[in-house]
């Protein structure tokens, strides 16, 4: 079968994009040199905007059943208590139908996602080892279970292979930024803890040490996440430290328990280690995240420390935007340059998270005697304090969450009203419920859910007599273009929602993209200027 894409990599990133192209009857392969899933945990929390990303697919319940709820972070210093902090603090708890990180080995994530596929199968133990672009058509070579060459012809082929991408290396695309010397160290361990000792499970307990920090956390089926920097004599000690952007290697339980006992400051005895993966922190990302009809997502576009989770949920987002715009210009119901604001709306997302998660790292690995006691002493005591600033909580909630990423630069939002609210074209559209006409609570995110556009019509505070036929212009208006049937049209007089979208006029509508973000707000009497949106990106239907 001739695919209409072709996705290289069943990770995470390449997984969600699949599912999004199924979900809209698109024609796709996907390929993996491994085996099957991987069996470890790897990146093993997902965060409140990538559940709700999960949940237009279906998918969100099914995880959520089966990780670990988790929204509580303890801060030691040197193993004595300093700080509490919540990830998603109660006043923004409703603002999101999934207020808490979630923890789950990547494992059971890949698993559920490939059931989401179907019949849909990933084709395993399948190795791409060429690619060229030929315009109208990319030809990649594989090698099939068993040593088998075929070429694959496909109008878009998706790199979601990893930092070491074949297909980034297959474009000249180079992968810029830094390695840095520290070394870092994931590990799932069953702990022994003395008689009548207990950890505070369901929390992600931090301790900033004289190495930089270390964390713990449950992840369920009796073992326990640890993570952070090594000290240098670990590294030298096992002759593993990994140089390659994903090499991971092993580390003996000998070593685990002696970096334990040295940094985590907890009495306890590491039995066994289900996994362990020593690696070389790594800045990096791609140069371009499209070069003609081949992309980039997830680890092959950007990688960065794992400090705070952000990699495997920065590569869902990837996906997502990519997947809903590709799934609509396959189908032709979109103009090709819907395909161009990918790279526009995703690179300075990656940059700026790069950018933040640097910062940290900085403050973590500092070696100097000045930047380390501020680290040691000072930082600790002014999280309790700032936990208490309305301003800190909103920054937590958003820099965790992912909910601050925004596509007010695109060039695929418009409109001519301004919200108030601090909202803006190309921002997520806001979470809240609101009762029906007939007294049943649901939420906005039930009425535009599923992977697909949506018209929001706001009402004023009065019935307005005009208001049939607004909505009837703008049925006829959905109707002339091809995603038409897959908009819908509800009208919002509650105040409380209007206060939640910053609406000010009535008659305001909103068009709401597949991935819940804002992509037109205007005056729903003015439909030239939504007509000119619609023609710049949507194809009308045949006459």
């Amino acid at each position: 079968m001739q695919p209409t894409v072709l996705i290289v990599g069943a990770g995470p990133s390449g997984l969600v994009l699949a599912n999004i192209l199924a979900a809209a009857g698109v024609e796709f392969r996907i390929i993996d040199k491994k085996t099957g899933p991987v069996r470890e945990s790897r990146a093993a929390i997902i965060h409140v905007r990538s559940l709700e990303l999960l949940d237009k697919l279906n998918i969100a319940d099914p995880v959520v059943h089966q990780g670990i709820k988790t929204n509580r972070v303890e801060v030691y210093s040197l193993g004595r208590p300093s700080a509490e902090f919540a990830l998603v603090p109660n006043r923004y708890q409703s603002r999101t139908p999934f207020p808490y990180a979630l923890l789950l080995g990547q494992h059971r994530t890949e698993e559920l996602l490939v059931d989401g596929l179907g019949d849909r199968n990933v084709e395993w133990e399948t190795e791409l080892i060429a690619l060229a672009d030929h315009n109208s058509i990319v030809a990649a070579t594989v090698r099939r279970p068993g040593g088998s060459i075929e070429t694959i012809g496909a109008r878009w082929v998706v790199g979601a292979d990893g930092a070491t991408s074949v297909v980034r290396h297959t474009q000249g695309n180079r992968f810029i930024g830094k390695t840095y010397e520290l070394t870092g160290l994931l590990a799932d361990v069953d702990i022994s803890l003395p008689s009548g000792s207990t950890l505070p499970w369901g929390a992600l307990r931090l301790n900033l040490t004289r190495g930089g920090f270390v964390g713990m956390a449950y992840l369920g089926d009796g073992l326990c996440r640890l993570f952070g920097a090594v000290p240098p004599e670990l590294a030298m000690h096992d002759k593993t430290t990994a140089i390659s952007h994903e090499a991971y290697a092993t580390v003996g339980l000998d070593s685990l328990q002696c970096w334990f006992d040295d940094y985590f400051f907890v009495k306890a005895a590491l039995k066994r280690a289900e996994w362990t993966a020593l690696y070389r922190i790594h800045s990096r990302i791609a140069e371009r995240f499209r070069i003609g009809n081949v992309f980039l997502v997830g680890d092959a576009a950007h990688i960065h420390s794992p400090a705070g989770g952000q990699g495997m949920n920065l590569g869902i987002g990837d996906a997502f935007n990519l997947g809903w715009k590709m799934s609509l210009v396959a189908r032709g119901l979109a103009h090709e340059r819907l395909l161009d604001s990918y790279e526009e709306e995703r690179y300075p997302i990656a940059q700026a998270i790069l950018r933040n998660v640097d910062r940290g790292f900085a403050v973590e690995a500092t070696k100097g005697s000045t930047g380390t006691w501020v680290r040691d002493h000072l930082a600790t005591r002014l999280v309790g304090p700032l936990m208490y600033s309305h301003w800190f909580q909103g920054l937590v909630f958003k820099l965790f969450s992912q909910t601050w990423i925004t596509y007010r630069r695109s060039s695929t939002v418009g409109g001519d009203l301004r919200l108030g609210m601090g909202l803006a074209p190309g921002d997520r559209a806001p979470y809240g419920t609101f009762e029906h006409s007939g007294g049943e609570t649901t939420s906005t995110f039930d009425v535009f859910a599923g992977p697909e556009h949506c018209f929001l019509l706001f009402e004023g505070s009065e019935p307005d007599e005009n208001l049939p036929a607004v909505r009837q212009g703008l049925d006829e208006l959905a109707a002339q273009y091809a995603i038409g049937p897959r908009l819908q049209l509800v009208a919002w007089p509650e105040r409380k929602l209007r206060h939640l979208y910053g609406v000010t006029k009535p008659s305001t509508v909103m068009l709401i993209r597949p991935d819940g973000h804002l992509e037109y707000v205007g005056s729903a009497l003015d439909l030239d200027r939504l007509t000119n949106h619609f023609d710049r990106y949507y194809l009308r239907r045949p006459a």
